[in-house]
């Protein structure tokens, strides 16, 4: 009996799901909410979610074959937007994050960037941040 619940102790500690990240927010107003290594779709998605029926709508998406699916992250969407980047297909199991490159009046640039902290597998990995409202062009690049 002992040697069973001591197996599921060590199963359960060693599953990997999709990270819950702190609310912290960087120097430049990105918050990382949800960070995930399965997200299908083939090809690299970005968007811009700027209210709640669209960020309902997404997570739909994500959770159609999650039992139980992520949680809905809280967001005003009166002061502040939700960043989504869906990778598509890698053959690695580096997660991505984001950081402001630049932010003025002409334009905002989110650079996209891969952990390096990565094993050969397939995955699709996604990352969903959010930030204050910006009023100009906001522009996604690797970095």
């Amino acid at each position: 009996m002992k040697i069973i619940l001591i197996s599921i102790l060590i199963l359960a500690s060693s599953c990997k799901g999709q990270k819950n990240l702190s609310q912290e927010t960087d120097d430049n107003g990105l918050t990382p909410l949800v960070q995930d290594g399965y997200f299908y779709i083939d090809t690299m998605e970005t968007a811009i979610i700027e209210d709640e029926k669209a960020l309902k709508a997404f997570f739909s998406r994500v959770n159609k074959t999650r039992k139980p699916g992520i949680p809905l992250p809280k967001v005003d969407f009166s002061q502040e937007v939700v960043l989504v980047v869906c990778m598509g297909e890698q053959q690695t199991t580096a997660i991505p994050y984001l950081k402001m490159i630049k932010n003025d009046d002409k334009e905002t640039i989110i650079g996209i960037k891969m952990d390096k902290k990565s094993e050969k597998a397939t995955s699709y990995p996604f990352c969903i941040y959010k930030m204050p409202i910006v009023k100009n062009n906001v522009v996604f690049i690797s970095f």
